[in-house]
């Protein structure tokens, strides 16, 4: 179960969400020619994974947390501060300079938002962040699919049966309670589904 929570960790979501929907309807993208997505996801993979993972990392090997995972609820507010500020960062870069368009800004944008709001909720309650993001993954696809009938064929069965091992791994390393990843779940699926609906 490990591996799970690592393959699906929040960190690697928006390079998987972005992969997905670059492949499987790049008619959302007409400015990124076919042979430009590479670049991209290796761009988005950098500011909204490596980059704070790094600073993860280094706030791990100056003793500010304890450990990687951010088991500690008081831990967290200090690494979800890096992680909004670099997914704050990457929104205006794809937006001002690299004018993505209107469905990744509104994701990426989204994404940011959510960001501040976990950090808020983790303020005071240990709310999962993996089934957060996950789920908020899932529900930009399914708001997608049918405001703008984005149809990403089995990816979309995959992204279920992930949130479902996600949340179970969570529960399993005792990382949670159950409270904690069902809330993580709706709060991560509500919110993005809202999002793409009440933009699109």
């Amino acid at each position: 179960m490990k591996i799970v929570s690592v393959a699906f960790h929040p960190l690697l979501m928006a390079t998987y969400l972005s992969y997905v929907l670059f492949v499987k309807s790049p008619e959302l993208f007409p400015r990124v020619v076919p042979q430009a997505i590479p670049q991209f996801i290796l761009v988005i993979f950098i500011t909204t994974c490596l980059m704070p993972a790094l600073s993860i990392f280094l706030l791990r090997t100056f003793s500010f947390i304890s450990n990687l995972e951010l088991t500690k609820r008081s831990e967290r507010i200090r690494p979800f501060i890096f992680i909004a500020f670099y997914y704050a960062a990457s929104s205006y870069l794809f937006a001002d300079k690299l004018e993505m368009g209107p469905v990744f800004m509104a994701v990426m944008i989204g994404v940011s938002a959510l960001i501040i709001l976990l950090l808020i909720i983790t303020t005071w309650f240990k709310i999962s962040i993996h089934t957060a993001a996950i789920c908020s993954g899932f529900g930009f696809v399914s708001a997608l699919t049918i405001t703008m009938g984005v149809n990403i064929g089995w990816y979309f069965y995959a992204l279920i049966i992930a949130a479902g091992l996600t949340a179970s791994s969570r529960l399993y390393l005792g990382y949670h309670k159950p409270q904690e990843v069902w809330s993580g779940a709706i709060l991560g699926f509500a919110y993005s589904f809202l999002i793409i609906l009440i933009i699109f």
